[in-house]
């Protein structure tokens, strides 16, 4: 796994950060189908949806473009979205992303160049009809944005000094799919670290010492070390089905800040039928939900076949 340099760590920790660990249900972690990296340049492939009824690329312009606010209602607290992240332009290999004053790149593929061009366009209608001006044009730092760095300058360089973690995280993102299977991942910013939780069916296998053997690889991984956990996963029967949790903190070197793991695994009689329907929609892999969510994929499969009269 190439790293990343100072600057494309901060770019990539910015991507990280707002495309969204806390957005609805998508086929992937964060809406990440899988991601392309190399030393000075990292490809972001996206999914289609984001749950069922919104377009990934959507969120995307909304949660990463910054802008600032102009309107008389009330008062800005400084630039919305990513600051420093620019717009390089949109091509058939996706969205062109970078970050002011800087030669790094992000490129988010996956969407069509017509759908980017499309939904840039109705973007930038809202920031009119909203009071917003984007900030994503100007190859350097915006004045409101300089104010707004200027404001804490030490935490800023803190987030910078610690970009590499979010920028590893964004790399590795497809161990949260596929060394373990949880149905759905979130995570957000805590300090200068994160917080992650993954959420498990009742009766499988959670597998956390693998995706954290896998994260903490000393050839393949980042420099963390297991600083605390505690696992209440049982091979019996004798909760009564309750739901089962476990916990462990990976500690950054120098103790700049830390990644907690939070591993639930439902209890027996949760439904999630819901979240099942809405994966499906998101366009989520129906071998992936078979392994993810089996005793809903195996009703719903059971339901089809009879509809279809494969079953009398």
């Amino acid at each position: 796994m190439p790293d990343s340099g100072p600057d494309q760590a901060r770019l990539e920790a910015q991507v990280f950060e707002h495309l969204g660990g806390t957005i609805d249900y998508c086929a992937h972690p964060a809406g990440i189908a899988h991601v392309i990296p190399t030393g000075t340049h990292l490809t972001v492939a996206l999914d289609p949806k984001l749950g069922p009824n919104h377009r990934l690329s959507q969120h995307c312009l909304e949660a990463l473009l910054p802008t600032i606010y102009t309107g008389t209602d009330e008062d800005p607290e400084g630039p919305g979205s990513a600051v420093g992240v620019r717009l390089r332009g949109i091509d058939a290999d996706g969205l062109h992303l970078g970050l002011a004053d800087t030669n790094a790149r992000v490129t988010l593929a996956g969407p069509s160049q017509a759908e980017w061009t499309t939904a840039l366009a109705n973007h930038r209608a809202r920031c009119r009809e909203s009071h917003l001006i984007p900030l994503w044009d100007t190859p350097g730092l915006s004045e409101p944005e300089r104010r707004y760095l200027d404001g804490d300058p030490a935490w800023w360089k803190e987030q910078a000094d610690t970009a590499w973690l979010a920028s590893g995280l964004l790399r590795r993102i497809a161990l949260f799919h596929t060394v373990t299977k949880p149905y759905c991942v979130r995570y957000w910013r805590h300090g200068l670290g994160w917080r992650f939780e993954l959420r498990y069916e009742h009766g499988l296998t959670v597998e956390h010492n693998t995706l954290i053997a896998s994260l903490t690889h000393p050839k393949w991984g980042m420099p963390l070390q297991v600083k605390r956990d505690h696992c209440s996963c049982k091979p019996c029967a004798c909760d009564g089905g309750a739901e089962r949790n476990c916990w462990f903190t990976l500690e950054m070197p120098d103790g700049q800040g830390e990644v907690g793991m939070h591993f639930r695994r439902a209890r027996a009689d949760f439904d999630a039928s819901g979240t099942y329907e809405r994966l499906v929609t998101a366009g989520a892999n129906a071998r992936w939900l078979e392994q993810v969510l089996p005793a809903h994929h195996s009703r719903l499969s059971l339901r089809t076949r009879l509809t279809t009269g494969e079953l009398v």
